[in-house]
């Protein structure tokens, strides 16, 4: 396998995952400090010709152009989180490279306790989905809370990890799921963050996307909640909850996602090359998460 990578910020995990897998690697990235292979992306291509895998790790407002420019030389392109502007923007891609695989990275789907969880989302009638912390804006003023850069902010970041869970515990969510409830704010004030555990906080920058962020569906009977937030200011609380009435509640806490499920995800895309199905399924759900975050970062 032979794989670009484009962006050396996540972009370094994507290096990490891709050397146990034994592939040929080429990196890019704009900032000669990050010590990429190449700071131009279009001499790289120049000169390796064609990949098996490439995976766009630069900011949001990039994804698209980057992955028009690169799918005529991939056989798959992986677009971090939160893909691109919106679903039309994402069937652009698709509609116009045929002969290329898109998939936003749903790294969460391919932890090795996932299908516990979804047997859990079957039993259950009301599911909790939280990424709450308490003090983990990315990087204050900078293009993170930008939202002519970022499109939004946690609705952007957070939410699409939260709801890629549904869309894989729930295979028929396009017809079934019923959205009760949204709500997307800013909470925070630049002046107000003084520190952030995730980068440094650029004091004359920008700060116009929501940090908070909520939604709640019915599927089916049940209840699924999501709640998205970068600055509760109070707790961090990351996980998954299963309440199942007259019956237990199964609490799972959630850490960063660990190499292992990058890695599931790559292998079973690639062994998924030319099953037609699973890649139709892989649209369906990076067509429904877009419009639900565009739904989200403009209602804030």
């Amino acid at each position: 396998m032979k794989s670009l990578i484009v962006g050396m910020g996540i972009g370094n995990l994507y290096r990490d995952v891709l050397t146990s897998i034994g592939a040929e690697i080429v990196t890019v990235d704009t900032n000669p400090a990050a010590g990429a292979d190449y700071t131009d992306l279009t001499e790289a291509v120049n000169d390796h010709g064609f990949f098996d895998t490439a995976h766009i790790c630069t900011p949001n407002f990039t994804h698209f152009r980057i992955a028009n420019q690169i799918a005529p030389n991939a056989k798959i392109v992986f677009v971090e989180k939160p893909g691109v502007l919106n679903s039309d923007m994402w069937m652009t891609l698709i509609h116009t490279h045929k002969q290329t695989r898109f998939m936003m990275v749903k790294n969460n789907q391919w932890r090795e306790e996932f299908d516990a969880y979804k047997q859990l989302a079957q039993a259950a009638d009301t599911i909790k989905l939280k990424w709450i912390n308490k003090n983990r804006v990315p990087k204050p003023g900078s293009w993170f809370t930008t939202k002519e850069l970022a499109y939004g902010g946690v609705s952007r970041d957070l939410m699409p990890h939260l709801l890629s869970y549904f869309t894989a515990f729930y295979p028929d969510f396009l017809m079934q799921a019923q959205m009760v409830e949204r709500l997307a704010m800013q909470r925070w004030q630049l002046a107000e963050l003084a520190d952030s555990d995730y980068g440094e906080v650029v004091a004359d920058g920008v700060y116009d996307v929501d940090d908070r962020a909520e939604l709640e569906y019915k599927y089916k009977g049940k209840k699924i909640f999501f709640v998205a937030d970068w600055r509760s200011d109070t707790v961090t609380d990351i996980g998954l909850e299963f309440v199942i009435t007259n019956g237990p509640t199964f609490t799972f806490e959630l850490g960063l996602c660990p190499e292992s499920a990058y890695e599931n995800m790559i292998r079973d895309a690639w062994t998924n090359l030319n099953n037609s199905e699973f890649w139709q399924r892989q649209i369906e759900q990076d067509v429904w998460i877009h419009d639900i975050m565009t739904n989200l970062s403009n209602a804030s």
